[in-house]
């Protein structure tokens, strides 16, 4: 039924939102809890998708995943909390079309087809609490996915981006370095 399909959708948030500041708490042990190593992008995104597919569904959204079968240098448990929180800000946003991730120029890309983000918001959306006037057109914004995400991409030597236009969608790219692991 439509009530039980929302009520998931709520339950999901809450648990979303209580994560995100559980990880936000532990960040402040993040190097004991940090394992470096060469981690398969593919298996990471497709998680992430498959916990977010009932969104997809009920949004009727696309997603195209291609290129992912690459191996980059970082920490899988906290490399997931970053595409989960780029990817929630990608469904959040996208009203119709789909989203894209795929790997390309040493970067792992999330373009969506949403509202896009103003060009005066792109350069503070990595700030702690800022929601930008989408976030409060919305009212769906905790103002910390994105400053969350930019603190592990630091910490994790990843760089994080965003480029965007206002109706056309928002690319999130997470480059990273091109680090080789030496073999023991």
């Amino acid at each position: 039924s439509k009530t039980r399909a929302l009520l998931e959708q709520e339950v999901f948030k809450i648990d979303s939102y209580t994560n995100l500041v559980l990880q936000y708490l532990r960040l402040e042990n993040f190097h004991d809890d940090l394992q470096l190593r060469q981690v398969t992008l593919e298996p990471l995104v497709k998680e992430v998708v498959r916990k977010h597919s009932l969104f997809f569904i009920q949004k009727g959204l696309t997603i195209n995943l291609h290129d992912l079968d690459v191996k980059v240098v970082s920490d899988e448990k906290w490399l997931l909390v970053i595409i989960e929180q780029v990817l929630s800000n990608s469904l959040k946003y996208t009203k119709s079309g789909g989203i894209e991730i795929y790997f390309k120029d040493n970067g792992l890309h999330l373009k969506d087809s949403g509202i896009g983000i103003k060009n005066s918001d792109i350069l503070r959306v990595f700030e702690r609490g800022f929601s930008g006037y989408n976030g409060r057109l919305t009212q769906q914004s905790s103002g910390l996915g994105l400053y969350l995400s930019k603190k592990i991409a630091d910490q994790l030597g990843h760089d994080i981006s965003i480029r965007s236009q206002v109706g056309q969608g928002t690319t999130v790219s997470i480059h990273f370095q091109k680090q080789k692991l030496a073999i023991d």
